[in-house]
């Protein structure tokens, strides 16, 4: 029997925002808790009743923290640092370049790409260390 993946909670998410508003500036205020709090189940939901594989858990982190706007400041950087995290601590990590990330990013907050596109770079990118 497989282990359930860790999911990222709404402490460690507030965290990283935190340590990225530190290290990058911007405000620490969260401007939609409940949207914030809906784009962290929606991970899990998909994994529990879609039965999504890990690398298209990440990218529903990616796309709805992005898309979200929930904090006034760094909501691609926290959908990027959840992402990540996420997949890091389920044995994964992305195997793509700084630019194709930041790239991927602005599309998604640009509407210039759709969550199955993300969904596609995650699943090509996500690799076991």
């Amino acid at each position: 029997m497989t282990a359930s993946p860790r999911f990222i909670t709404k402490e460690i998410a507030l965290l990283l925002h935190a340590r990225s508003i530190e290290e990058h500036g911007g405000s620490h205020s969260l401007r939609d808790k409940g949207g914030f709090e809906s784009t962290l189940t929606a991970a899990e939901n998909r994994y529990l009743y879609e039965e999504a594989s890990l690398a298209v858990c990440a990218a529903t982190y990616a796309y709805h923290l992005t898309k979200a706007h929930a904090f006034i400041d760094g909501n691609k950087r926290i959908a990027a640092a959840v992402a990540e995290t996420f997949l890091e601590w389920n044995g994964l990590w992305l195997d793509a370049t700084n630019d194709e990330i930041v790239d991927l990013f602005l599309t998604i907050a640009a509407n210039q790409c759709t969550r199955e596109e993300g969904e596609a770079f995650f699943q090509q990118k996500t690799e076991t260390p």
